[in-house]
C-alpha cells in the first residue's frame, strides 16, 4: 500500500476473479457464520427444562419448566447484592421465589456456577474462589448403578434429579427440591415426614425480605404422640394448630373446603404429611410463612398483577401455648380468659387471682383409681397437646373408653377422626395442656373424674358412651335399711302373737341394731368396692364389722 497525502488511502489491487468463485465462497462463508451465531444465540436465550451431567449454569442463565410455569436460576432478593440459586414463577411479573438452594450461604458476586455431577450431585461453586458453596451430597439417594443423571424442573415447581436410564425415574428421584422446603408450601408438596428415609419436610420463614436465610419461625409436624401441627419461634413452641381430627386441625376451626383447592392429612406406616392440591388448575396459590411468623394463603390476581390474601389463621391470646397451665381452659369470650374446667380448681389460688395461670388447675377431688371413676364430656374444645399421647385409628369410642378406664394414668380420651361415622381412639396421660374453647367447630373431650364429680351420676343422664349410671344418696340408703328392719320386726311380732306365744322385744328381735356411724364405717362410706349389687330395696353392701 502506497502512502499519499493525509486523508487519502489507496488499497492494493485485488486480482481479477472472472468466474466469481471466490466471491461466491466468501458469500457462503459469511452466511454460514451468521447462521452459526444465530443458532448459538437461540441456544443461549432459549433455556431448556433440564440440566445435564457436567453442564454449567451461570449467572443470567436459567432453565424453565416445560409449560414455562417455573424458572430456576440465580437471583438477588429485595435490595440485596447477594446471589442465590432459587426457583420462581416464570409468568408472574413480580418475581416471587418459592424455593432457595443456598439460603444460608450466599454468593457475594455473580461468579456462581451450578453443576450436576455424574454421581447425581448438584453442586454450587464460587468460580472466583474455587470453593463449594452448597451441594446435595448429604441429601441425595445413593444409586450404585447410575448411568446418566438428569436434573429437570417440573411444572409443579419441583426440581428433581434422576437417572435417565431408570424406568421409574421421576417417581423415584435421586433428589428433589420438594423434600427441602423453604418458606413456601406449593400444591403437591408434602408437609411432614417420610418415615422410611427419616426425611422431615418443614418450612421456615426468611430472615427478612432481603435475606432468605433461616428465620425465627418454623411450621412442623410433631410426631411424639398423635401427629400435630406446631408453629415454633426460636426453638420454642409459640402455638399449636393441634392434631388432625379428620376434617381439619383442631386449632384451626376456620380451615374449610373451598372451590380452589382440597387438602388432606395422611397417617400410615410410611408417611405422615399434610398436602393440598388444586381443584381449579388455572388458579395460582401458595402458602407462605412470613418473616413475622404469620401464615398466609395467597392467590395471584392477574388483572391487578398482585398477590391477594385469601386466608390466614385467626389467632388470638388463647392460642398462646399453655397460657392457662395444666387442666386450664382458655376462653377468649371471658375476662379473665383463663378458667378451670368443671370439676377442677386452681392449683395455686393466690397466683390465679393475680392472673398468673402457669400452675393451672387440679381435680377438686383427687383421683385414686377408684373403679367408680368415669368420664365427663366437654364440648367445643381445641384438643390438648398430644405429645406423649397414644392412638389407634381403628378402635370405636366405646373401646377407647374401656382402654382408658383400665389404665389409671389415662386422663382423657376422644375420637381421633370425627369425619363420617367417627372412628379411632386418642388417649392422653398425665396433665392436659393447652386447652381452648372454640365456639365454632370445636372438638369433644372425655376427661377422667372421681365418682362424685361425674355429670352422668349427679344429673342422672347418660354418659358420652350411652350408658346410664344411677347414684343413691347415702341418707336414702340408711333410711331404707332402717325401714327394712322395722318391717321385719313387725312381721315377727305379728307372727308370734298369732301363735299365742308372746315374747320379749329383745327375744323377738333376732337382728342387732347399729348406729349410722357404725354402718358408714362398716361399708367404707358406702364405697363402690363394698357394693355387692342392687335389689328391690336398693343397693346391697358388704360390711366389715
Amino acid at each position: 500500500m502506497e502512502v499519499f497525502p493525509a486523508g487519502v488511502m489507496v488499497f492494493p489491487t485485488v486480482p481479477s476473479d472472472p468466474s466469481g468463485v471466490r466471491w461466491r465462497m466468501a458469500k457462503i462463508n459469511l452466511i454460514s457464520g451468521f447462521l452459526v451465531l444465530l443458532y448459538a444465540s437461540i441456544i443461549r436465550t432459549h433455556a431448556t427444562d433440564t440440566l445435564s451431567a457436567n453442564q454449567i449454569l451461570r449467572y443470567n442463565e436459567t432453565i424453565v419448566s416445560p409449560l414455562e410455569t417455573f424458572e430456576l436460576g440465580f437471583f438477588n432478593p429485595g435490595n440485596s447484592t447477594n446471589s442465590y440459586v432459587g426457583i420462581w414463577y416464570k409468568k408472574i411479573s413480580n418475581r416471587t421465589v418459592v424455593w432457595v438452594a443456598n439460603r444460608n450461604t450466599p454468593l457475594t458476586d455473580t461468579s456462581g456456577e451450578l453443576t450436576l455431577t455424574f454421581q447425581g450431585v448438584l453442586i454450587l461453586r464460587d468460580a472466583t474462589k474455587g470453593n463449594v458453596v452448597w451441594s446435595t451430597a448429604n441429601s441425595s439417594t445413593s444409586k450404585s448403578s447410575m448411568r446418566t443423571p438428569i436434573g429437570q424442573l417440573l411444572d409443579t415447581g419441583n426440581f428433581i434429579i434422576y437417572d435417565e436410564g431408570d424406568s421409574i425415574n421421576q417417581e423415584d428421584p435421586i433428589w428433589q427440591s420438594f423434600d427441602f422446603l423453604t418458606d413456601t408450601l406449593l400444591p403437591g408438596m408434602k408437609h411432614g415426614w417420610n418415615l422410611v428415609t427419616g426425611t422431615e419436610r418443614s418450612y421456615t420463614s426468611w430472615k427478612s425480605d432481603d435475606d432468605p436465610g433461616l428465620g425465627e419461625f418454623s411450621y412442623w409436624i410433631d410426631t411424639r404422640g398423635y401427629p400435630q401441627l406446631i408453629l415454633s419461634e426460636g426453638g420454642e413452641i409459640k402455638l399449636r394448630a393441634g392434631p388432625w381430627n379428620g376434617l381439619r386441625f383442631t386449632g384451626t376451626p376456620t380451615l374449610s373446603p373451598n372451590r380452589f383447592y382440597n387438602f388432606t392429612f395422611v397417617i400410615n406406616q410410611r408417611e405422615i404429611y399434610y398436602q393440598y392440591n388444586l381443584i381449579d388448575t388455572s388458579v395460582i396459590t401458595r402458602l407462605v410463612l412470613k418473616p413475622s411468623g404469620r401464615l398466609d394463603r395467597l392467590l395471584w390476581i392477574d388483572r391487578k398483577q398482585e398477590w391477594s390474601l385469601y386466608w390466614s389463621p385467626q389467632y388470638d391470646l388463647c392460642d398462646q401455648y399453655a397460657l392457662c397451665g395444666p387442666f386450664g381452659n382458655c376462653n377468649i369470650e371471658k375476662s379473665p380468659v383463663c378458667e378451670c374446667l368443671k370439676g377442677f380448681e386452681p392449683t395455686s389460688p393466690d397466683q390465679w387471682k393475680t392472673t398468673d395461670w402457669s400452675q393451672g388447675c387440679r381435680h377438686t377431688i383427687p383421683l385414686d383409681c377408684n373403679p367408680g371413676e368415669g368420664f365427663n364430656k366437654y364440648s367445643n374444645l381445641k384438643l390438648p397437646d398430644t405429645r406423649g399421647s397414644w392412638y389407634d385409628q381403628t378402635m370405636t369410642l366405646i373401646e377407647c373408653e374401656k382402654m382408658c378406664k383400665r389404665n389409671c394414668s389415662c386422663t382423657a380420651y376422644t375420637n381421633s377422626n370425627i369425619s363420617g361415622t367417627r372412628s379411632g381412639c386418642l388417649l392422653w396421660f398425665g396433665d392436659l395442656i393447652d386447652i381452648k374453647t372454640n365456639a365454632e367447630n370445636g372438638d369433644t373431650l372425655y376427661i377422667r373424674m372421681p365418682p362424685s364429680e361425674l355429670d352422668s351420676i349427679a344429673n342422672g343422664k347418660s354418659s358420652g358412651t350411652g350408658r346410664v349410671q344411677v347414684i343413691v344418696p347415702v341418707a336414702f340408703v340408711v333410711l331404707t335399711i332402717l325401714i327394712s328392719m322395722c318391717l321385719f320386726y313387725r312381721f315377727n311380732m305379728k307372727k308370734q302373737q298369732q301363735q299365742g306365744t308372746p315374747r320379749s322385744v329383745n327375744e323377738d328381735l333376732e337382728l342387732p341394731l347399729f348406729g349410722l356411724r357404725t354402718i358408714l364405717k362398716a361399708t367404707n362410706n358406702f364405697s363402690m368396692n363394698n357394693k355387692l349389687g342392687e335389689g328391690g330395696f336398693g343397693p346391697v353392701y358388704k360390711v366389715m364389722l
